[in-house]
């Protein structure tokens, strides 16, 4: 699945693209506005002086003048310019037009309009024409300017406008992703609750979460509650089912022990023999049945300490025979999974290997890409073309030695269901029999 925060900063970086090219299409259009508004009004206020500087030149009745112009109207191509049209006809025209003219069409009194129009040496001007009645006749006088000048200090007030804006959104972003992943951090503390269950760290995740991740902890912790209460009650169930096939047993035992049973010799051993092997079986089975498999959510479990303890009691069991039971656990290395399936796998390989042994065991457990443990003897070994058949459930290669053929298959069935190997051979060190059980690192 995909991360979270690569979307969320995408969509975030969207959508401040798109607030900003919208303010800054705004911003433009509004100065844009303004500036010609602005302008235009300056046009019709330089219209206004003009028609109140407008008379009759003297010793005529038609002809018009301006008595009083502004310097810019009376320098060629200078930016500004103005025309004045007599009914439809061109009156007066400033100085600064030289022989060009304005395109203005002819206004009723009052009436104004603002347009781009293309001037002296194709200058790009800003036209304003409005109407006037001057002694009974309609005229129109149009003011022009050169918005050339103007239009490179917009441009330039545009330009700076648009790079403060880049910075701003680049701070934006950046503020916002620090935002996001402040946010997103207490799903982190999810994950690192996740990896610690998984190391056995901690019994379930820890609840500090945001609202709309709490009900899938919450169901995730229910669950691991549910299982661990669920593997407890099938243990208990296994031990009462084991009690309570006791007592059957026993009973069929002292009918076993019948002086009419005893007249039958043959009989009578291979009763014995058959509840020797049910009551072995049922025990055995019981222990597999109890293996929880796989990671768990518990504490994980001190090898050097639960090893220690095994070789403890074996030393106590088979005291008469002196063996030399040693260990080399690095310190610090865990089991991560269930304590009852370490103890079961453990000791029924080293239970295994005291049985063959002449005079010592070694067992030994190191961190090799995954945790290796090894257990060796100094017994007779195993030939190689037996070694396939000891893992089968109930197979025993010496019927002289005591057992029922299953421990080795449990330690097998225990490792595979932690995803591990189990690999058996002849010790190099030892020269008796060699098994090496490899997990996966947690």
């Amino acid at each position: 699945m995909r991360s979270l925060l690569a979307p969320l900063i995408i969509g975030l970086v969207l959508s401040l693209a798109a607030v900003f090219a919208v303010q800054w299409t705004a911003v433009r259009v509004a100065i844009d506005t303004v500036m010609r508004s602005y302008i235009a009004d300056e046009l019709a206020q330089d219209a206004d002086e003009l028609f109140g500087a407008l008379a009759v030149k003297p010793g005529s009745d038609s002809l018009l003048e301006v008595t009083d112009v502004d310097p810019p109207f009376l320098t060629p191509s200078s930016g500004q310019y103005f025309e004045i049209l007599v009914e439809h006809e061109p009156a007066l025209r400033s100085p600064s037009l030289g022989h060009e003219s304005l395109p203005i069409a002819p206004g009723t009194r009052g009436q104004r309009y603002v347009h781009d129009v293309v001037g002296p040496n194709k200058q790009k001007l800003l036209l304003s024409a409005t109407g006037y009645e001057f002694m009974g006749r309609q005229i129109t006088i149009g003011v022009a300017t050169d918005l050339g000048p103007i239009q490179t200090q917009y441009n330039a007030l545009l330009s700076r406008y648009t790079e403060l804006s880049l910075v701003m959104f680049a701070l934006l972003v950046v503020l916002q992703v620090g935002i996001v992943r402040i946010a997103l951090r207490p799903l982190h503390r999810v994950e690192v609750d996740v990896k610690r269950l998984e190391r056995g760290e901690i019994a379930q995740l820890g609840e500090n979460v945001p609202t709309e991740v709490l009900p899938l902890v919450c169901e995730i912790n229910r669950m691991l509650l549910l299982l661990a209460r669920r593997l407890r009650r099938s243990r208990e169930s296994l031990g009462n089912l084991a009690h309570a096939l006791k007592a059957p047993l026993t009973v069929l035992t002292h009918m076993a022990d019948d002086e009419h049973i005893r007249r039958h010799p043959t009989m009578d051993a291979q009763m014995h023999e058959q509840l020797w092997m049910l009551r072995t079986r049922i025990s055995s089975e019981l222990r597999r049945a109890r293996v929880a498999g796989g990671r768990t959510s518990g504490a994980a479990v001190d090898l050097q300490t639960e090893i220690e303890s095994l070789i403890a009691t074996l030393r106590k069991i088979y005291v008469n025979r002196n063996l030399d039971i040693a260990s080399r656990v690095n310190l610090g290395i865990q089991f991560r999974g269930d304590r009852e399936d370490f103890l079961e796998l453990c000791g029924n390989l080293l239970d295994n290997a005291c049985k063959w042994a002449r005079s010592r065991v070694f067992i030994s457990a190191r961190e090799v890409s995954g945790l290796v443990l090894t257990v060796e003897d100094d017994g007779p070994g195993c030939a190689p073309e037996d070694l396939d058949k000891l893992a089968r459930r109930g197979v025993r290669i010496d019927e002289a030695i005591e057992g029922h053929g299953l421990g080795l298959a449990i330690a097998g069935d225990i490792a595979s269901s932690y995803d591990g190997e189990m690999q058996l051979g002849r010790s190099e060190e030892l020269g008796g029999f060699f098994v090496s059980v490899i997990f996966p690192p947690a």
